[in-house]
């Protein structure tokens, strides 16, 4: 919206929802693969690569990626009210 300064509280709470939907959303699916990946009959070297290595390095990135999106829900949500109060 030109000239437009500032954020649409409504707008910003469904971001922050919509953040918070992906947050969960990647937290079962990791919780699910982590299931499957640690109990998956595999055995060799592949696997204890796999196992040891390949997959914790994954989980981890994807801790981050949620740990992100929830400062960035944070930070959504600090700025949603922030514009709330100052429309006061």
């Amino acid at each position: 919206m030109a000239g437009m300064l500032g954020n649409d509280p409504q707008d910003m709470a469904d971001l922050a929802s919509k953040l918070g939907n992906a947050i969960d959303q990647i937290t079962q699916v990791m919780g699910t693969l982590d299931g499957k990946a640690q109990s998956v009959r595999w055995e060799g070297p592949d696997a204890t690569r796999f196992k040891g290595t390949q997959w914790p390095t994954s989980k981890k990135s994807l801790s981050r990626v949620i740990a992100d999106l929830g400062d960035v829900k944070t930070i959504v949500n600090k700025q949603k009210q922030q514009q709330m109060d100052a429309s006061k």
